[in-house]
């Protein structure tokens, strides 16, 4: 079966545009780290919850000042509400989880961590899905995880628990992109994105009732850009898919360690370890070899496209 990510897709609707679908990730990329950093920042004067809250609640609102652009039918119109509510909910975790990491420990450290999520996918893929992933790709898991343990050197330093939760995201994550790929076959993704939203507004409302503090002026006004961000990025990765397959664009998810980096060390006085760097490149490396094996089986199995 054939999505609008695959490559058959793509051509067909005459919308192949390499360069622009690499230039639109990479944006889109840039924007989620940019939000990364601004939550970490927001929450070192106003509880993380008000952060989760903010980017929510904003990106809702957003998508509501434009629905009539969007069209109403279209946009509340899904065919699998429960599966739409539960990615939602996921991304919301992935949400909660990341950002509370990141108000506690460095950004570097915690995308380099987060870049297991396409490792995880792989591992699920074999015991949720039941699909066939060779001794190849399970060895590229096994090198990845391995970064993961360079990065956080048990037994020789204390381990924060914020680290978990980067890892509980990245697996939600999985979970979640595994769900989008199933649902994008069936949902439009306009109004996948506004459910996304609508799930985290009504699950952020209930959550901020426990944790309410009024901001201050500045403090809403970057809890605006943070939502405003949120929501464009991901429209933004939505049309970047559009121009090419996932499978083209995989690769250059991975720039958002060198956003990460720069803002870590600019803004917040991180130096990266050159064990991060180590764990890091073991686990994109890893990441790329499955990327690389998956575009060189996809084309022998149309039909799992």
């Amino acid at each position: 079966m054939k999505t609008e990510n695959s490559p058959a897709a793509v051509e067909n609707d005459g919308l192949s545009n390499p360069a622009r679908a690499i230039g639109l990730i990479v944006v889109a990329v840039s924007m989620f780290a940019t939000m990364e950093a601004m939550a970490k920042y927001t929450s070192e004067t106003i509880r993380v919850e008000m952060v989760i809250w903010g980017r929510y609640f904003f990106h809702f609102a957003g998508m509501v000042l434009v629905l009539p652009l969007l069209g109403v039918r279209r946009t509340f119109h899904v065919k699998s509400p429960v599966k739409v509510t539960i990615r939602g909910l996921l991304l919301l975790g992935c949400t909660m989880c990341f950002f509370t990491a990141i108000s506690l420990i460095p950004l570097t450290d915690a995308n380099a961590i987060a870049f297991v999520a396409p490792l995880i996918t792989v591992a699920l893929s074999a015991f949720v899905l039941r699909e066939k992933v060779g001794i190849r790709r399970w060895a590229a898991v096994g090198i990845g995880f391995v970064g993961v343990l360079i990065v956080l050197r048990p037994g020789f330093n204390e381990i924060h628990w914020a680290y978990f939760l980067v890892l509980a995201m990245a697996t939600m994550f999985s979970i979640f992109g595994l769900m989008t790929r199933s649902l994008n076959r069936t949902e439009d993704p306009v109004a996948m994105q506004f459910h996304t939203a609508l799930v985290g507004f009504i699950g952020t409302g209930i959550l901020v009732a426990f944790y309410w503090e009024t901001p201050t002026l500045r403090e809403w006004a970057f809890l605006i850009v943070i939502g405003i961000i949120g929501g464009v990025s991901h429209q933004i990765l939505i049309f970047g898919f559009r121009y090419a397959s996932a499978s083209l664009l995989a690769p250059f998810h991975y720039t958002v360690i060198i956003w990460a980096t720069v803002y870590g060390y600019f803004i917040f006085g991180d130096v990266p370890e050159v064990w991060t760097f180590a764990g890091a490149a073991l686990i994109v490396t890893a990441g790329l070899y499955v990327w690389i094996r998956e575009r060189q089986i996809k084309p022998k199995h149309p039909a799992q496209h």
